[in-house]
This record gives structure tokens, sequence and C-alpha cells, in this order.
């Protein structure tokens, strides 16, 4: 768990995504980076704009739901995203099957690895160090849940934990 007050632990699930608030409410959100895949990524071997567009936008709506029932969840102070799949994107971000403890992904590199990934075809995507092949489909559902979080909040970074928790954020 995020341990900064009002934090948002955003676990990310083949079909789900979990957000937790540090001392506040548990959502769920009934769409994940596999979902996203079957449904509006259309298992395209390079997702076309609209497409992503699109996968980002059906995010963001289920986002903009939990905000709606609870409006403090958009001034979440920090945001921790966790599990196998949020894994995947660090490690694709720093070359690596090894993510340093505390991790803290910048907006700017999340991006960065999104517009890299989807310019990709599916064989070359599995050439990407440290990127599980297991992974080499679902990481651009994955880019879409948490690039359309963190543009949502207007974050600057993000921590990813294979595990629920996260460094306190101090003074950012």
């Amino acid at each position: 768990m995020n341990p900064d007050p009002g934090g948002l632990t955003v676990h990310i699930d083949d079909r789900t995504v979990q957000i937790t608030m540090t001392g506040g409410g548990d959502w769920s959100m009934p769409i994940g980076p596999l979902s996203l895949v079957d449904g509006e990524l259309e298992r395209a071997d390079r997702p076309s704009p609209a497409q992503l567009t699109n996968a980002l936008g059906i995010v963001a709506d289920h986002f903009d739901d939990v905000i709606l029932d609870t409006p403090m969840v958009a001034a979440a102070p920090s945001v921790s995203f966790s599990g196998r799949h949020a894994l995947e994107v660090a490690r694709v971000e720093v070359g690596s099957t090894t993510v340093p403890d505390g991790y803290v992904l910048q907006r700017a590199d999340a991006d960065e690895v999104f517009r890299t990934l989807v310019g990709e075809s599916i064989a070359d995507r599995r050439d990407n160090p440290g990127l599980d092949p297991d992974h080499v489909e679902s990481i651009i559902g994955t880019c879409c849940v948490i690039l359309a979080i963190v543009r949502r909040l207007d974050l600057q970074h993000a921590y990813v934990a294979d595990t629920p928790t996260a460094p306190t954020s101090g003074d950012d």
C-alpha cells in the first residue's frame, strides 16, 4: 500500500484495475491490459491511432467514474502502480529484468516507452530488453492504463512496484 496519506495504489491485473487510497476507499475498474488488447486494441500488430485513443479513453472514462465517486482521488499526492503488468513497463524503460527498489517512472519516460512500443510490430517488441515474452501483446494495454491515469492526474512521475507498496514521496 502506498504509505502517503491520500496516496493511491493502482494494482493492474489482467482484466481489472484495483485502486486503493491510503486512509480512504477502494475502487475497481472493469478494464485491464488484456481487456484492452481483446477490445479496443483488437490484437492489432501495430494499433492504429484511433485504437490507441479509444483504449486511453476507456481507461480515462473509468477513472473519471472513480473521481466522480470520490473527488479527493484527483488530489492524490502520489501514485504507486503495482503488479506484474506495471513492472513490465518499468523493465522496458530501464532495459533490464531487474527494476530497482523504489523505482520512479517519470511521465516523459512512460510516454517515450509508449511511443516506441506502439510503433513496433509484435515481432519487434520481442527484442526489447527487459520485456518478458508473455507481455509482448499486453504491454501496449498496460501503457494505456498507466498513461491514462498519469495524464488525468497531471503527474510528473509515479512509483512502480511488484507489490502494492511505494516509498514515501517526501518533497516532490
